[in-house]
């Protein structure tokens, strides 16, 4: 930038006021009156005097403050030592083998490319070309230049910006310590520590660092990585064309970088390119460079005439972060942001800062990862056919994420974000980034561990699969089958996913307690409540903690880590990715170690095993069955059926398995696809492992209960109307023990829960199978073949007018039903003749019409339910 000249002003003659004769003196005789307006001039200076006397005490006073402010505030941070900068170095994540021993398992990627070179390998003309056009008094000023400076005040007192009047220090002040803000404070320190620089550096040191970290685009920072990216070449070959380009970049990137996509237009308003403005920039710092004398008209002239020739342009060069040998597993990169996350909770950084910290910091983060089941679990994540279904409607693939932890060191082992072959970086991670409303499988957590936990129930605890209450005029809640089964045990209940139970539960736990429970034992961010369009939303309630409907849900990583818990004996420990980081120099700046708590006791996470165990032998989890290797879990759906899930585990791992559409819409998938995915993952994972139990505890005891109270069974719960006994033997620990005696079931006489039942007249379903009902006996039916049974003597208040399976009501709908109440066998009274020898009556084969077969399929439920002719729909419901 050339000097611009000032001319001088010229000075004018002083006028002297005329009189109104025209001549200086007044005409007349005697003494002179003073004039008025000598008086109103003593009284304007005095206030002028009064005016410059009170700016110069509050300029003075000003200044006394600004002094303060400067020692106090601005000079404490003018400081800037090199020796304690941190050069933009590669970070990188480590594994711990099977020895013990850390090895590489990648490094962190990041789009900034530096390379630093020594000031001899810097051609003079690069170093002239960035004195010329940015900072040409660089030799003579003390780090500032108060011309510059000057010049940037006066534009901001006029309406303009104070940016601009940098000198070369005080821009490598700005990259070292990353302060871009446009302020007058930042300006103020800026221009103390370039003081302070330039008293303790050199000028030859000032300029090495500057080239070495200025940003040259293209995710280039410092000449050296630049010379390489633009030109192919080290720095030290550069010609002088190539210099004052690559000095041309650092006004404008974006506008000047040749690999920008940039157009902007010039003063004729064509579209320029990012390679034009380059080459117009280029030949204006030449011309800067022969008016300092740094080069001769003929150098000039050669450097404007050749040819820049930028690799690599066409081939796409620039350094594309995302091709397949620069993306992060589904693992890497869930550390990347643990990590990030962390720095910025620590460190109170900004997100910026702690990625440039992370991307170029020198890191060395010590991970969690376990290679092999990381492999294992991408492997059959890769497969897009894993789950091969595609929306008719929206066209959306399903997808499905997972997190497994190691249950020996309570890290994370293993994640996968979604279906397919990972193809960008910091994409949306469905395993960890995604919430989504966990349904039933939150039962364990909210409900049934927090009631074992403050014993209120054990697993052969009886209580009432019915409507807890009537919502909407119906009753609520349903069952997924739409069957209300009457009294059932808690381990049924958990077994085959019952609502009505884990309603009651919460109720009976109490929904504040199932909250704590829910995040402060097994740390779940479920949401206390918040305003959401003037109405208050949030998780304490019944429905969200006993069905899972929750306001904003949960990822794999919150469940798999909640479900730890139970095969860790009820000790909850944060599962992490990593385990520390360190700096460049070896010093720990992130120390994840973690403190283990006590969920719940080890014969709460002893009495959850049983049950989840039963729920994948036998419930509505065998889906996920690993052959040979003791599995639990629990099963997830939500009321629409748009997330299905499966959080199970072994001895050895804890596995979340989420199924869903990224935009939730309906699963169309049979059966439960993420236990179906659990299974597919898992059972790689296990191979070679042998078959162990969950943690034991000592002092259970055997006992037997009535099924439909849970006190101490009697001999009359052999004699259940249904025709089965409702004895049952279980393993409790001590202060479980049924502490009543049964009185659900009685055989007195003149009881009214008693029935007499012929066995030779058993109610067949549609299929031909019996039902466990019997028809009543009738006057004629020997006594050989009649049983006295007993219905439930249960005094159970109707909600909604549901009925129970186990109820005598339902008993006596199922009998009329089935064709009439007494026996169809013995109808009439038996005769006496003896039949002859040899000729005995072949039964013949019921007719459609026989009263003794149930009625027509087109008269039964999908679950075997008969169907009330007079309702329409099946007892029961």
């Amino acid at each position: 930038m050339s000097e611009q000249n000032y001319s001088s002003y010229a000075s004018g003659e002083e006028r002297r006021p005329r009189s109104r004769s025209g001549s200086g003196q007044r005409s007349g005789d005697g003494p002179r009156r003073p004039k008025k307006g000598r008086g109103r001039g003593g009284l304007a200076l005095r206030v002028i005097g009064t005016l410059l006397l009170i700016a110069v005490t509050t300029g003075a006073i000003l200044c006394c403050f600004g002094a303060v402010y400067v020692r106090t505030v601005i000079l404490p941070k003018a400081s800037l030592d090199l020796g304690d900068v941190t050069l933009r170095e590669n970070s990188v994540m480590y594994y711990e083998d099977d020895s013990g021993q850390y090895q590489e398992l990648g490094q962190v990627l990041t789009s900034i490319s530096s390379q630093w070179v020594e000031y001899e390998e810097i051609p003079e003309d690069l170093k002239n070309a960035a004195i010329a056009i940015e900072d040409r008094r660089f030799l003579k000023h003390n780090g500032v230049d108060w011309w510059r400076t000057a010049q940037a005040v006066f534009s901001m007192f006029t309406g303009g910006d104070i940016q601009g009047g940098s000198t070369i220090t005080q821009q490598l002040i700005k990259n070292l310590t990353e302060d871009n803000e446009t302020t007058v404070k930042r300006k103020v320190t800026e221009i103390f520590r370039a003081l302070e620089f330039d008293r303790n550096y050199d000028k030859d040191t000032t300029l090495l660092w500057y080239l070495n970290v200025i940003p040259l685009g293209a995710g280039c920072e410092g000449v050296g990585a630049a010379a390489e990216k633009y030109f192919g070449k080290p720095v030290s070959e550069l010609t002088l064309a190539e210099c004052a380009s690559l000095i041309a970049i650092t006004n404008n990137p974006s506008k000047y970088g040749p690999y920008s996509l940039a157009k902007v237009a010039n003063s004729k308003g064509e579209l320029w390119d990012a390679k034009q403005w380059n080459k117009y920039r280029q030949e204006l710092i030449l011309n800067q460079m022969l008016k300092e004398g740094y080069i001769t008209q003929e150098e000039h002239d050669q450097a404007v005439a050749q040819e820049l020739v930028f690799v690599g342009m066409e081939a796409g060069s620039s350094g594309d972060s995302e091709s397949p040998e620069n993306i992060y597993s589904w693992y890497e990169e869930q550390v990347i942001s643990d990590v990030i996350k962390d720095l910025k909770e620590k460190y109170d950084y900004s997100d910026k800062v702690a990625s440039q910290m992370l991307a170029s910091g020198g890191l060395r983060i010590y991970t969690c990862i376990d290679p092999e089941v990381q492999k294992k679990a991408e492997a059959v994540y890769g497969d897009e056919e894993l789950l091969n279904y595609v929306s008719k409607s929206t066209g959306q693939r399903l997808q499905s994420a997972i997190t497994i932890i190691d249950n020996e060191t309570g890290d994370i082992a293993a994640l996968v974000g979604r279906i397919g072959e990972k193809e960008i970086n910091r994409g949306l991670n469905l395993a960890t980034n995604a919430k989504r409303q966990p349904g039933s499988s939150i039962k364990p957590l909210s409900a049934y561990a927090p009631a074992i936990e403050m014993g209120l129930m054990s697993p052969i605890t009886v209580m009432p699969d019915y409507p807890y209450q009537v919502l909407g005029g119906k009753a609520w809640p349903v069952n997924v089958d739409g069957v209300y089964r009457g009294q059932v045990t808690v381990n049924q209940a958990v077994e085959d996913s019952y609502n009505t139970v884990a309603v009651r539960t919460v109720a009976q736990v109490t929904p504040a307690k199932a909250f704590e429970f829910a995040t402060q034992r097994f740390h779940l961010p479920l949401e206390s409540g918040r305003m959401v369009n003037g109405e208050v939303k949030g998780d304490i309630g019944i429905a969200p903690l006993a069905m899972g409907g929750l306001t904003d849900g949960v990822s794999t990583r919150d469940m798999a880590n909640a479900f730890s818990v139970f095969p860790n004996g009820g000790v909850y420990r944060q599962a992490r990715t990593y385990t520390k980081v360190e700096n460049s120099k070896g010093e720990v700046i992130l120390d994840n170690t973690r403190e283990d708590s006590v969920a719940v006791k080890d014969t709460t996470a002893y009495y959850i095993n049983s049950m989840l165990t039963n729920v994948v032998t036998g419930g509505g989890g065998t889906e996920a069955r690993i052959s040979g290797m003791t599995t639990a879990g629990k099963t997830g759906t939500t009321d629409t059926k748009d997330n299905r899930w499966f959080v199970g585990y072994t001895p050895y791992y804890t596995a979340a398995v989420w199924v869903g559409y990224e935009t939730p819409e309906r699963v169309p998938a049979p059966g439960n696809p993420a236990a179906q995915v659990f299974k597919k993952v898992m059972t790689p994972i296990h191979e070679g492992l042998a078959d162990r139990k969950f943690p034991q505890v000592s002092g259970l005891v055997s006992v037997s209960y009535c099924m439909d109270c849970g006190g101490e069974a009697i001999e009359a719960c052999q004699y259940d109307a249904r025709g089965s006994s409702r004895i049952a033997t279980g393993y409790v620990f001590p202060e479980d023990r049924p502490s009543f005696v049964c009185s659900c079931h009685s055989l007195e006489e003149g009881s009214n829960s008693m029935v007499r039942v012929c066995v030779d007249d058993p109610i067949l379903d549609a299929n031909g199978e019996f039902t466990g009902f019997y028809r009543a006996a009738g006057p004629f039916c020997p006594e050989v073949s009649v049983r006295t049974l007993c219905y439930l003597n249960l005094d159970r208040e109707s909600v909604g007018g549901a009925v129970a399976r186990d109820s005598s009501a339902f008993y006596s709908a199922y009998l009329a039903a089935a064709g009439g109440q007494s026996c169809t066998v013995h109808s009439n009274e038996p005769s006496t003749e003896e039949p002859e020898p040899g000729a005995p009556e072949e039964p013949s084969e019921p007719g459609t019409d026989d009263p003794a077969l149930p009625p027509d399929p087109e008269n039964s439920g999908g679950d075997g339910a008969l169907i009330n002719p007079d309702t329409g729909v099946p007892y029961g419901y």
